[in-house]
């Protein structure tokens, strides 16, 4: 028996490294995979999404400017024969968020002038101190890809907080000239208490630490908007044409979002 006391003591010591090294490990950030959108079907998830209607800007949003088909979100933005613009505005408001992690789309578009698309997220509290240093609890808009028919194919990212109000609005963006709006693309952003990180293919593209890291639960939007004339362009005195005719389209082939799993 005394002959293999020193195997055992050997056996303990590899156990307590292995757990060691094992905690080590396990203590690394995770990430726990909380939406995995793939547009199956030929609509959209209830529980999941929802098709906001009714006037926005100088556009009507509308269930029939949004579509699910052949495995992507498509959303069309029209003029019908009274000259109304019809936009999409697809959202998880009251139905699903997300709180210091990270989302990101698969998209392509083509924009027209007078018409925006964007992929981005809000919080049901953003501005309710009025406080710009407060943003970190009120929430921030993040606007991860943002396009106008004006940009032809390239993009930005915006972030907003304190209000709308113009004095304690406060906003930072930047504009990524590759035009890359035909061809399908991964859009997504990161976000903790230092700031967020901007990515385009899983890669960081831009990074931001002016804005305050919003620990608000933040809902997500998939939304054309469209103005007569505007930051974002002119719109054509005869509109976008018909559905069936219109170029103007935004397109999203999946959306996934993680949230950070707490360290044990």
């Amino acid at each position: 028996m005394h002959t293999h006391a020193p195997m055992q003591a050997l056996r303990r010591w590899l156990v307590g490294l292995l757990f060691t090294a094992g905690t080590t490990f396990a203590a690394a950030p995770g990430w726990n995979l909380t939406l995995d959108e793939n547009f199956d079907g030929k609509e959209l998830n209830p529980k999941i999404w929802s098709v906001e209607t009714g006037q926005r800007r100088d556009a009507m949003n509308a269930t029939d400017a949004v579509d699910v088909k052949d495995g992507k979100l498509v959303i069309t933005t029209f003029t019908d024969e009274k000259g109304v613009t019809h936009c999409g505005f697809v959202t998880t408001r009251k139905k699903f968020w997300v709180t210091q992690g990270k989302a990101v789309a698969r998209c392509r578009f083509h924009v027209e002038p007078g018409t925006q698309v964007a992929f981005w997220a809000q919080s049901p509290t953003y501005g309710k101190s009025g406080d710009p240093a407060k943003a970190a609890q009120d929430g921030v808009e993040m606007d991860i890809m943002e396009t106008t028919g004006l940009m032809k194919g390239a993009y930005q990212y915006a972030l907003h907080w304190g209000s709308y109000t113009p004095v304690t609005h406060k906003t930072s963006n930047h504009k990524f000239t590759d035009l890359v709006g035909a061809e399908w693309h991964d859009y997504g952003v990161e976000w903790d208490d230092t700031g967020y990180r901007f990515t385009r293919d899983g890669k960081v593209v831009a990074t931001d630490e002016k804005c305050p890291g919003s620990k608000a639960p933040e809902f997500l939007l998939l939304t054309s908007e469209s103005t007569i004339k505007s930051w974002n362009g002119e719109r054509p005195k005869a509109g976008y044409g018909s559905k069936e005719k219109s170029t103007n389209t935004f397109e999203i082939d999946w959306v996934k979002v993680w949230e950070r799993m707490p360290a044990p």
